[in-house]
């Protein structure tokens, strides 16, 4: 490897190798090209620049985008400039306040994702100025979503609006609801029953396609329940398998179990997280499948590089989980719950009553 070649520009190589190299294949590679004793820093810049790709997917899986194209951040020209990482058109609705997205015209901004370790994101001096004159140059407000690796297993995102009044940009948990995330992607909150409690039936026996417990067998009801004894909704055999999926992105644990005979087993679950929003339910069902070695299948890097094949059709949308949760809505397993003033938010962009 050539010796004048930067920290940065080796991660973005090895993240394109990443995209579409084996796992045994990357190690390979990082043994050629990153020093002994580097590769903690080295990969700290790949798994960064991966989360542009996290950010860009969930924009597309949550449908409220026309456009997200990635900049090539090499001008052939330099100049006093920084170039963010995506051009934007949203068009996001308003579901909660059930306004389409034909109330709302294009918006379009450039947007430059950040991510930390730490409970604050902190940007200005000039690196900060050199994003803002990028913005200028383009005509249009510069935003910043920033990804919490704390909470690496949770869609744990801030999405918030360059202010020229300050000299500094500070982003902590609390713009996670203060900032824009719910305004770009139309956001909001599934919260179950209070007194829920799923009761899944196995059999031993069944051969259906379904969900597979190791000891019970194959899963052949669910029954969603208040308090065990008031009967909400049921489903049968195979169409609790996406059903499901959903409602373990509420971290269910089981309460209870009772062997109804050899063959039939029931297993009494209940949500230990009472509320989620449908970007965290997207990403936790998308997270949910993994290969024969128990590695999770969901990579955004990956799946960014096969954006022209058929790699995303497979993927958990809006459209999957909304058709999911409309069935449990009507029958009060889940309520709806709106993010903090979403409404004049979406209209700070441009919305319409």
């Amino acid at each position: 490897m050539s010796s004048d070649v930067t920290k940065i520009e080796l991660a973005k190589a090895l993240k394109s190798i990443k995209g579409i190299a084996t796992e045994e294949q990357f190690e390979e590679v990082k043994k050629i090209f990153i020093q002994p004793g580097g590769e903690a820093l080295v990969m700290s810049a790949v798994n960064g620049l991966s989360e542009e790709d996290e950010f860009a997917l969930l924009t597309k899986l949550l449908g409220t985008a026309k456009h997200i194209i990635g900049f090539e951040q090499r001008p052939i020209v330099k100049g006093k400039y920084t170039v963010a990482d995506y051009y934007l058109t949203m068009k996001p609705a308003c579901s909660i306040h059930r306004k389409s997205l034909e109330k709302f015209p294009d918006y379009k901004c450039v947007i430059d994702v950040k991510s930390t370790e730490k409970d604050l994101f902190k940007i200005g001096g000039g690196q900060l100025q050199k994003l803002r004159n990028f913005a200028d140059l383009l005509g249009l407000p510069l935003f910043f979503a920033v990804r919490f690796l704390r909470f690496k297993n949770s869609a744990l995102w801030a999405i918030v609006k360059d202010d020229r009044k300050e000299t500094y940009i500070h982003v902590d948990y609390s713009n996670v609801i203060n900032g824009f995330r719910h305004v770009f992607w139309d956001e909001y909150y599934l919260a179950p029953h209070p007194q829920l409690i799923i009761i899944a039936k196995f059999s031993k026996s069944s051969t259906i396609s379904s969900v597979i417990h190791s000891a019970y067998g194959k899963q052949i009801e669910l029954t969603f329940t208040a308090n065990g004894t008031k009967t909400l909704f049921v489903l049968h055999n195979e169409e609790t398998l996406l059903t499901s999926a959903l409602m373990e992105t509420y971290h269910l644990k089981v309460v209870n179990e009772e062997e109804i005979d050899a063959d039939i087993t029931l297993q009494y679950l209940k949500p230990s997280i009472m509320t989620a929003s449908i970007v965290d339910i997207i990403f936790k069902m998308n997270c949910l499948s993994t290969d024969e070695f128990g590695r999770t299948i969901y990579d955004a890097s990956k799946l960014i590089v096969r954006s022209d094949t058929d790699a995303h059709d497979n993927l958990v949308s809006r459209q999957v989980v909304e058709f999911i949760a409309k069935p449990l809505i009507e029958n009060q397993v889940l309520s709806l719950g709106e993010v903090k003033d979403h409404l004049s938010s979406w209209k700070s962009l441009g919305g319409q009553e």
